[in-house]
Protein backbone atom coordinates (compact mmCIF):
# COMPACT_ATOMS: atom_id res chain seq x y z
CA UNK A 1 0.00 0.00 0.00
CA UNK A 2 1.38 3.38 -1.05
CA UNK A 3 0.78 6.28 1.35
CA UNK A 4 0.43 9.75 -0.14
CA UNK A 5 0.20 12.96 1.89
CA UNK A 6 -1.40 16.01 0.29
CA UNK A 7 -0.41 19.32 1.90
CA UNK A 8 -2.39 22.49 1.18
CA UNK A 9 -3.56 25.26 3.48
CA UNK A 10 -6.83 25.72 1.56
CA UNK A 11 -9.39 23.14 2.77
CA UNK A 12 -11.47 23.24 -0.42
CA UNK A 13 -8.43 22.62 -2.63
CA UNK A 14 -7.20 19.94 -0.24
CA UNK A 15 -10.47 18.02 -0.32
CA UNK A 16 -10.79 18.45 -4.09
CA UNK A 17 -7.31 17.10 -4.71
CA UNK A 18 -7.97 14.12 -2.47
CA UNK A 19 -11.14 13.36 -4.41
CA UNK A 20 -9.16 13.44 -7.68
CA UNK A 21 -6.89 10.69 -6.41
CA UNK A 22 -9.54 8.32 -5.09
CA UNK A 23 -9.28 6.17 -8.24
CA UNK A 24 -5.62 5.32 -7.65
CA UNK A 25 -5.26 1.63 -6.83
CA UNK A 26 -3.39 0.41 -3.74
CA UNK A 27 -2.99 3.94 -2.45
CA UNK A 28 -3.98 5.52 0.85
CA UNK A 29 -4.53 9.27 0.70
CA UNK A 30 -3.96 11.45 3.75
CA UNK A 31 -4.21 15.25 3.98
CA UNK A 32 -2.59 17.99 6.03
CA UNK A 33 -3.59 21.65 6.15
CA UNK A 34 -0.75 22.84 8.42
CA UNK A 35 2.65 22.71 6.71
CA UNK A 36 4.38 22.95 10.09
CA UNK A 37 2.73 19.69 11.17
CA UNK A 38 4.15 17.58 8.33
CA UNK A 39 7.55 16.70 9.81
CA UNK A 40 6.08 15.67 13.19
CA UNK A 41 3.61 13.43 11.35
CA UNK A 42 6.51 11.77 9.55
CA UNK A 43 7.77 10.55 12.93
CA UNK A 44 4.67 8.44 13.43
CA UNK A 45 3.36 7.84 9.89
CA UNK A 46 5.13 6.53 6.78
CA UNK A 47 4.55 8.42 3.54
CA UNK A 48 6.18 7.56 0.23
CA UNK A 49 4.93 10.51 -1.83
CA UNK A 50 4.09 14.09 -0.92
CA UNK A 51 1.88 16.33 -3.07
CA UNK A 52 2.57 19.87 -1.88
CA UNK A 53 1.13 23.30 -2.65
CA UNK A 54 3.92 25.83 -3.16
CA UNK A 55 2.19 28.91 -1.76
CA UNK A 56 1.63 28.15 1.94
CA UNK A 57 2.34 29.61 5.37
CA UNK A 58 4.12 29.39 7.78
CA UNK A 59 6.34 27.07 5.70
CA UNK A 60 6.03 27.32 1.93
CA UNK A 61 6.06 24.28 -0.32
CA UNK A 62 9.65 24.71 -1.48
CA UNK A 63 10.96 25.04 2.06
CA UNK A 64 8.88 22.07 3.15
CA UNK A 65 10.18 19.98 0.25
CA UNK A 66 13.76 20.62 1.33
CA UNK A 67 12.93 19.68 4.92
CA UNK A 68 11.20 16.47 3.84
CA UNK A 69 14.09 15.45 1.56
CA UNK A 70 16.56 16.08 4.37
CA UNK A 71 14.54 13.92 6.76
CA UNK A 72 13.59 11.28 4.18
CA UNK A 73 15.88 11.44 1.10
CA UNK A 74 13.99 8.73 -0.76
CA UNK A 75 10.66 10.58 -0.46
CA UNK A 76 8.93 11.49 -3.72
CA UNK A 77 7.78 15.09 -3.90
CA UNK A 78 5.43 16.67 -6.42
CA UNK A 79 4.75 20.39 -6.14
CA UNK A 80 1.66 22.05 -7.53
CA UNK A 81 0.96 25.72 -8.03
CA UNK A 82 -1.40 28.25 -9.53
CA UNK A 83 1.56 30.23 -10.86
CA UNK A 84 3.72 29.72 -13.96
CA UNK A 85 5.42 26.32 -13.87
CA UNK A 86 8.47 27.77 -15.62
CA UNK A 87 9.29 29.73 -12.46
CA UNK A 88 10.20 26.48 -10.72
CA UNK A 89 12.03 24.49 -13.37
CA UNK A 90 15.34 24.81 -11.49
CA UNK A 91 13.90 22.56 -8.78
CA UNK A 92 13.54 19.78 -11.34
CA UNK A 93 16.99 20.36 -12.78
CA UNK A 94 18.57 20.17 -9.35
CA UNK A 95 16.58 16.99 -8.58
CA UNK A 96 15.00 18.63 -5.53
CA UNK A 97 11.52 17.51 -6.56
CA UNK A 98 10.08 14.63 -8.57
CA UNK A 99 7.25 16.36 -10.38
CA UNK A 100 5.53 19.68 -10.98
CA UNK A 101 1.85 20.31 -11.63
CA UNK A 102 -0.37 23.25 -12.40
CA UNK A 103 -3.51 23.64 -10.30
CA UNK A 104 -5.31 23.73 -13.65
CA UNK A 105 -4.14 20.19 -14.44
CA UNK A 106 -6.81 17.66 -15.33
CA UNK A 107 -7.53 14.58 -13.24
CA UNK A 108 -5.72 12.47 -15.83
CA UNK A 109 -2.63 14.72 -15.71
CA UNK A 110 -2.46 14.58 -11.91
CA UNK A 111 -2.77 10.79 -11.80
CA UNK A 112 -0.30 10.23 -14.64
CA UNK A 113 2.24 12.57 -13.05
CA UNK A 114 2.03 10.65 -9.77
CA UNK A 115 2.30 7.30 -11.54
CA UNK A 116 5.37 8.53 -13.44
CA UNK A 117 7.03 9.67 -10.20
CA UNK A 118 6.44 6.23 -8.69
CA UNK A 119 8.26 4.75 -11.69
CA UNK A 120 11.19 7.09 -11.17
CA UNK A 121 10.24 9.28 -14.13
CA UNK A 122 9.28 12.92 -14.52
CA UNK A 123 6.16 13.63 -16.54
CA UNK A 124 5.67 17.20 -17.71
CA UNK A 125 2.94 18.99 -19.61
CA UNK A 126 3.92 19.49 -23.25
CA UNK A 127 4.23 23.29 -23.08
CA UNK A 128 6.39 23.15 -19.96
CA UNK A 129 8.51 20.36 -21.44
CA UNK A 130 9.23 22.56 -24.46
CA UNK A 131 10.33 25.35 -22.13
CA UNK A 132 12.64 23.06 -20.14
CA UNK A 133 14.22 21.57 -23.23
CA UNK A 134 14.99 25.04 -24.53
CA UNK A 135 16.82 25.84 -21.31
CA UNK A 136 18.72 22.62 -20.65
CA UNK A 137 18.91 18.89 -21.23
CA UNK A 138 16.85 17.31 -18.46
CA UNK A 139 17.57 13.60 -17.88
CA UNK A 140 14.80 11.08 -17.35
CA UNK A 141 12.04 13.37 -18.60
CA UNK A 142 9.23 11.23 -19.92
CA UNK A 143 8.21 12.82 -23.20
CA UNK A 144 4.70 11.46 -23.04
CA UNK A 145 1.57 13.07 -24.37
CA UNK A 146 -1.31 13.38 -21.92
CA UNK A 147 -4.73 12.59 -23.37
CA UNK A 148 -8.06 13.23 -21.74
CA UNK A 149 -10.72 10.53 -21.51
CA UNK A 150 -12.67 12.33 -24.25
CA UNK A 151 -9.67 12.38 -26.58
CA UNK A 152 -9.10 8.67 -26.05
CA UNK A 153 -12.78 8.00 -26.71
CA UNK A 154 -12.60 9.92 -29.98
CA UNK A 155 -9.48 8.04 -31.06
CA UNK A 156 -11.23 4.74 -30.30
CA UNK A 157 -14.13 5.76 -32.54
CA UNK A 158 -11.74 6.88 -35.27
CA UNK A 159 -10.07 3.47 -35.10
CA UNK A 160 -13.49 1.87 -35.59
CA UNK A 161 -13.86 3.80 -38.85
CA UNK A 162 -16.46 6.29 -37.63
CA UNK A 163 -16.90 9.54 -39.52
CA UNK A 164 -16.72 12.88 -37.74
CA UNK A 165 -20.51 13.09 -37.93
CA UNK A 166 -20.90 9.64 -36.36
CA UNK A 167 -18.39 10.48 -33.63
CA UNK A 168 -20.25 13.70 -32.84
CA UNK A 169 -23.50 11.78 -32.48
CA UNK A 170 -21.88 9.09 -30.32
CA UNK A 171 -20.34 11.46 -27.78
CA UNK A 172 -23.02 14.15 -27.84
CA UNK A 173 -21.14 17.09 -29.35
CA UNK A 174 -21.21 18.97 -32.65
CA UNK A 175 -19.27 17.85 -35.70
CA UNK A 176 -17.22 21.05 -35.48
CA UNK A 177 -16.21 20.14 -31.91
CA UNK A 178 -15.00 16.74 -33.12
CA UNK A 179 -12.97 18.44 -35.85
CA UNK A 180 -11.39 20.72 -33.24
CA UNK A 181 -10.53 17.72 -31.05
CA UNK A 182 -8.91 15.94 -33.99
CA UNK A 183 -6.91 19.01 -34.99
CA UNK A 184 -5.50 19.27 -31.48
CA UNK A 185 -4.83 15.53 -31.38
CA UNK A 186 -2.87 15.71 -34.63
CA UNK A 187 -0.66 18.39 -33.08
CA UNK A 188 -0.26 16.47 -29.80
CA UNK A 189 0.64 13.24 -31.57
CA UNK A 190 2.70 14.92 -34.28
CA UNK A 191 0.72 13.21 -37.04
CA UNK A 192 -1.00 14.39 -40.21
CA UNK A 193 -3.80 11.89 -40.70
CA UNK A 194 -6.42 9.86 -38.87
CA UNK A 195 -4.61 6.65 -39.80
CA UNK A 196 -1.35 7.88 -38.28
CA UNK A 197 -3.19 8.98 -35.14
CA UNK A 198 -4.68 5.50 -34.75
CA UNK A 199 -1.27 3.87 -35.18
CA UNK A 200 0.27 6.06 -32.47
CA UNK A 201 -2.70 5.53 -30.15
CA UNK A 202 -2.41 1.75 -30.47
CA UNK A 203 1.35 1.85 -29.90
CA UNK A 204 0.72 3.81 -26.70
CA UNK A 205 -2.09 1.41 -25.70
CA UNK A 206 -4.57 4.28 -25.47
CA UNK A 207 -7.05 2.32 -27.57
CA UNK A 208 -7.74 -1.33 -28.34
Amino acid sequence: MMNILIIDDHPVVLDGTKTLLQDLANVKIETEQDSAAVLPRMDTEAFQLFLIDINMKPINGIQLSEMIKKKQPEALIILYTGYELSDYYELLIEKKIDGLLSKLATKEQVIQTIQAALRGEILLAADFLDFVQQRTNLPNVQQEVLLSDKEQEILQLVAQGCTNKAIASAIGVTQRTVENYLSKLFVKLNVESRAEAVIVAKEKAWID
